[in-house]
């Protein structure tokens, strides 16, 4: 199925924030992959800090992201694996005010996402929508 990827969705006044917390963790540029990378925790992820991955969305779901968090700004964020993706997102999304787009039909409230793997720490939300957990 590929690396699970998500976007990280949030207030472009919030983006120097939410880099300064990401870069933090010794991103790198990478050519190879037009983006950046990052080796952390022994786990591999690329990222796209650029904000241009809401080209990739449709008019009316920026306009749903925005009436959640005003004019958006979001990073794109593929793990190697999900507990890569779980380790990762724990770390960037505490106190982070903002949403996360599974890349699967949901975007949820940072907060309600942390709380659902915290609770269910097997989910799998590329073949599992939240509202199909117990």
């Amino acid at each position: 199925m590929g690396w699970p990827s998500v976007v990280i969705l949030g207030a472009v006044g919030e983006r120097a924030g939410l880099e300064a917390r990401i870069r933090g963790s010794g991103v790198v540029p990478d050519a190879a992959v037009e983006g950046e990378r990052l080796y952390w925790r022994g786990y591999s992820y690329h990222l796209d800090l650029s904000g241009g991955i809401l080209a990739d969305y449709e008019p009316d779901e920026v306009e749903e992201v925005a009436a959640r968090v005003g004019e958006p700004y979001g990073v794109w964020v593929a793990s190697q694996s999900m507990e890569a993706a779980r380790v990762f997102l724990r770390e960037v999304l505490s106190g982070f005010d903002g949403l996360l787009d599974t890349n699967h039909g949901e975007i949820l409230a940072a907060g309600e996402f942390l709380a659902l793997i915290d609770r269910y720490p097997d989910w799998d939300w590329r073949r599992r929508e939240s509202t199909e957990l117990p």
